[in-house]
């Protein structure tokens, strides 16, 4: 029994990998007879999201842009999953704590992939989202969505708008964890989210932690995905897998890089940001040394905006926790990077902070003059521009 067992395991697995290469050559076409259920929640199919009803028009300039974020990701994740290291699973494997939900309002979902790989994702929206930041939160590598509701709820409560995914293979998604998966799980997750009409996709920014840095690097640095990205925030990464891993064993430095089923060499990569970025960097951390995030910032040479802080006491997951994260580093380095993404300042910079919005609304009816006030008075409340 066990060995029809890990028969059909292994033909599944060798299916996903046709799948996956024929996807990265542009030979596979979007699938438009999905499920519209996975475990008993909604997909929403990217592909037709993205290119519209069949027949595809392969000559349009989406697909064509389509092939060329394939191209990137096949040429930056060169390592092919042949050699299986025990280092490689030791790191990748995910370690699940308490699990929970958001405790907002939030939309549970999958997210199919252009290799038909079901990626779940958690989606929280206010009701006024179009005047809100957007972020893409790319977790680390020992977590899944449903350990981190605190979290999400602290994105969603002070910073905006949120995108969620587990990688394939993690937490609910299907699939099996690697390299070149989980990075079309983040362009599709990005690609989901030019696709909204509830949100501005001029201010979507890029959260990445751990793992999740060198997902967002190689999405940002693709050429096509540039210019609707609007910062990038990048907490405690590493230059690339191996150099991970040698910091959890001495032994991992003196192998060949060949041995790891993984590269993600974001140190190859971040010369070609041109987004504005911020590294957060904790000297307490005890999982990647802090020299790493330093050499990422000394490596981004090109970026609109470059900036690199340091916390004393936190560690390799909480320096956007620190108490004075917010007023240290995250408004200065927001109102940065409004400046050099609007130059001719005619845009209004959108609240930095969803309680600052709340503040606002709320200041706003004191700006009023009185001769609004009396106007309103006498007319409709909704007519006076201070309240809107």
């Amino acid at each position: 029994m066990s060995k029809r067992r890990n028969s059909r395991s292994s033909r599944k697995s060798n299916e996903e990998n046709i799948r996956l290469e024929h996807t990265l050559e542009g030979n596979e076409d979007p699938i438009y007879n999905a499920p519209r259920l996975y475990n008993g929640k909604p997909v929403i199919n990217i592909s037709e999201r993205r290119f519209g009803p069949p027949p595809i028009n392969k000559q349009s300039q989406q697909y064509k842009t389509h092939l060329q974020q394939m191209d990137y990701i096949n040429k930056h994740s060169e390592l092919k999953p042949v050699f299986d290291s025990i280092f490689t699973h030791r790191l990748m494997q995910t370690v699940h704590g308490d699990q929970g939900h958001p405790n907002v309002p939030y939309q549970d979902i999958y997210l199919l992939t252009y290799d038909q790989t079901f990626i779940h994702a958690y989606l929280l929206l206010h009701e006024n989202s179009h005047e809100h930041y957007t972020y893409l939160i790319c977790h680390g590598i020992r977590h899944q969505i449903e350990d981190l509701n605190k979290i999400i709820d602290r994105f969603y409560n002070d910073f905006g708008n949120v995108l969620i995914i587990d990688y394939r293979g993690f937490g609910n998604s299907s699939g099996r964890q690697s390299e070149r998966g989980a990075y079309i799980d983040v362009q599709t997750a990005f690609d989901y989210l030019l696709t909204l009409n509830e949100i501005d996709s001029k201010r979507i920014v890029i959260y990445g932690v751990s793992m999740g840095v060198a997902l967002a690097i190689q999405l940002a640095t693709e050429p096509n995905n540039s210019e609707n990205i609007h910062a990038c925030i990048l907490e405690n990464g590493f230059t690339s897998f191996k150099d991970a891993a040698a910091d959890q064993s001495t032994f991992a430095w003196f192998l060949p890089s060949k041995i790891f089923s993984v590269g993600m060499k974001s140190i190859d990569k971040v010369h070609q940001l041109h987004v504005p970025v911020m590294y957060l960097s904790g000297l307490n951390d005890r999982t990647i040394h802090p020299k790493q995030t330093k050499q990422l910032f000394q490596a981004t040479t090109n970026s609109k905006h470059c900036q690199l802080e340091i916390y004393a006491d936190a560690g390799h997951t909480d320096v956007k926790q620190m108490p004075d994260y917010i007023k240290r580093s995250y408004k200065p380095f927001m109102k940065a990077v409004w400046k050099i993404q609007n130059p001719d300042q005619t845009n209004l910079q959108p609240p930095i902070l969803v309680t600052d919005h709340g503040k606002r609304r709320t200041s706003s009816v004191y700006e009023c003059t009185e001769q609004q006030i009396q106007h309103v008075q006498s007319t409709n409340l909704s007519s006076c521009s201070c309240f809107h």
